[in-house]
């Protein structure tokens, strides 16, 4: 089934209106590589630019500027006789800069009305000093009325950063990005986006990191992530308790430079007998999203279903799932309550609103996180015996008392076996 523009929209978590004026004026458009629903944003543009737009998709061959643009330029998607300029260009082996008045001025030849082209796959275009040369000459090359939208799973940091600064280029799908995305800081930090609630993900500058030269400088590295301020000894304590502290600061500085290398940074700076965030990285953490977003909703009535939504959308996964150590192990349980809080706000927050069944979808997934809380069992059987689902309420209440039996071997409270008796007299 078609989806309505109005689903594509609620998909693409972005009103076409917003979408739209985030566009205007600006010759080239980011999709967020990190957005969760970059295809109904591409969707959106094929949708609503229609006719105005031409669509071409990078081939797995197309990893360098010149291979490229000469595959382009032959695509049927273009009217035929496009690309002379850019032939001719590419025939002389000229400069990026050179390439990209060629394009710009073959892309303006297409027609006179207002039109995008949107570029699909753009990760198999390998980032290279050609590359970035032309993408930052392009939008001087670019006719007024000519976009270029960008779609990729990575990108790197820049020229885009560079480019969204001076006002050439913007990034859409950012609502929802952690810190709001690692593009457009002024500062021009190296931004350091970590995802350990959603499979323990790492990219630096938008590269993925995936080499950690061993288990310790990855443990090390999401340590220091989680823990923004924290002293050598509580390192010493997690890391290496039974090693002598000369030993212990030995492997220490070398699993610290072993973080550094692999990111190209330095992770932390050393201030006051503590190990803090260095000035020189802007750090995208989920958890810490995630934690905030918890606390402010239960500190903030009035705005904690924003919150509480904030909070189970950020939370895609057990934190740091591969790890078995006993701080992780610690912060996981920590982190799962709170997920589980913010399932319970949402579905109570439901109820409240009459919304029954999506009151009893929220409570559910909070007891498959806990099964033994009794007071979320509670609700589940009121909203079954408000929905005539006796039966569902009874067998609510005896998994409930299998769960109680099986962790601590009691029975539910004298308040639950009250409700209990009452649906059951039904």
């Amino acid at each position: 089934m078609m989806m309505t523009p109005r689903a594509v929209e609620r998909v693409a978590e972005l009103s076409f209106e917003t979408f739209q004026e985030r566009l205007r004026g600006k010759p080239l458009a980011i999709i967020y590589p990190r957005h969760r629903a970059r295809s109904a944003l591409v969707a959106m543009f094929l949708r609503h630019y229609g006719p105005n737009m031409i669509y071409y998709s990078l081939g797995e061959d197309e990893t360098t500027l010149e291979a490229w643009l000469a595959h382009m330029v032959d695509d049927p998607a273009f009217p035929e006789g496009f690309g002379a300029q850019t032939r001719a260009a590419l025939k002389t082996r000229a400069t990026p800069a050179d390439l990209a008045a060629a394009l710009g001025a073959d892309l303006g030849a297409v027609r006179g009305k207002p039109y995008m082209l949107l570029l699909d796959a753009f990760d198999h275009l390998h980032p290279s000093k050609s590359v970035d040369r032309f993408f930052r000459d392009l939008p001087a090359a670019l006719p007024d009325n000519v976009q270029i939208v960008i779609n990729a799973r990575l990108l790197r940091l820049q020229p885009w950063n560079d480019l969204v600064l001076a006002g050439q280029a913007v990034v859409v799908g950012t609502d929802e990005a952690l810190g709001g995305g690692i593009y457009g800081d002024e500062q021009k930090r190296g931004q350091l986006e970590v995802f350990a609630l959603s499979g323990g993900h790492v990219y630096i500058d938008g590269r993925p990191v995936t080499s950690w030269d061993g288990s310790l400088p990855r443990h090390l590295f999401y340590y220091f992530v989680d823990h923004p301020m924290v002293t050598r000894d509580e390192i010493f304590e997690v890391f290496w308790p039974k090693m002598s502290v000369k030993e212990a600061t030995n492997v220490f500085h070398v699993t610290k430079r072993k973080i550094s290398e692999c990111l190209g940074y330095e992770l932390t700076h050393y201030a006051s007998g503590f190990y803090v965030p260095s000035p020189k990285l802007q750090i995208h953490y989920d958890a810490r999203v995630f934690e905030e977003a918890v606390h402010e909703a239960i500190e903030v009535e009035e705005n904690a279903p924003a919150n509480w939504y904030l909070a189970v959308q950020l939370y895609r996964s057990d934190f740091l799932p591969y790890i078995h150590t006993p701080w992780v192990q610690a912060r996981r349980d920590e982190l799962q309550n709170k997920y589980a809080q913010a399932l319970i706000g949402l579905g109570r927050y439901h109820r409240g609103l009459g919304e029954l069944d999506l009151a009893l979808g929220y409570l559910l997934r909070a007891l498959r996180e806990k099964p033994d809380w009794e007071d979320v069992h509670r609700d589940v059987m009121m909203i079954y015996y408000q929905q005539g689902r006796r039966d569902e309420a009874i067998g609510q209440y005896h998994q409930l008392e299998r769960t109680l039996d099986r962790l601590f071997g009691i029975q539910p409270s004298r308040e639950t076996r009250n409700l209990y008796e009452v649906i059951a007299a039904v």
